[in-house]
């Protein structure tokens, strides 16, 4: 798979920009590669900082009026550089209900494959009442969470990624 230049345009839809986030996650081993050079370099897409906190970093875009995206540094209490990403998708509908169909979701099963194929293993972390509440997946020292949603209340079946923590 080729590693997108930064001059690669926005992504076109969710499952686009998961398929880019999955490469990042493909690639990390270690807090060393949670910096802004090489998230820019493996998603292709430009890396901002906060002008106020330099720890602080990342991309975002609009998906629809409804959907946006973000994927961006956690900063650390004790101010250390930091290790931790957060990507999600942002409903920002009245409701906080809106239908993922027309912005092209990752399916949870491609990312549990894709996963799986970087060598991560996954289970589920169930709740008080045995819900599913996110997956865990683990390989050498990189832990994530994988948040997911119905695509839909009428397809509430098809489970949707709509957020990723990484910790490396």
């Amino acid at each position: 798979m080729t590693t997108p230049s930064p001059a690669t345009a926005a992504p076109a839809n969710a499952a686009e920009i998961g398929r880019r986030v999955l490469q990042l996650i493909d690639t990390i081993h270690g807090p060393e590669q949670v910096d802004a050079a090489h998230i820019e370099r493996v998603t292709g897409i430009k890396v901002e900082f906060n002008d106020d906190n330099p720890q602080q970093y990342g991309f975002g875009g609009q998906l629809s009026p409804e959907w946006s995206y973000n994927l961006v540094s956690l900063t650390e209490l004790d101010g250390s550089k930091p290790h931790r990403l957060l990507f999600s998708l942002e409903d920002q509908s009245a409701d906080a209900n809106a239908d993922m169909a027309p912005i092209g979701p990752l399916a949870f099963d491609a990312c549990d494959q894709a996963l799986a194929s970087a060598g991560y293993t996954g289970n589920p972390n169930r709740g008080r009442y045995g819900q599913v509440e996110f997956w865990e997946y683990q390989r050498g020292d990189v832990s994530l969470q994988v948040h997911v949603r119905g695509e839909s209340d009428a397809k509430a079946e098809h489970a949707c990624v709509s957020m990723i923590v990484i910790n490396a």
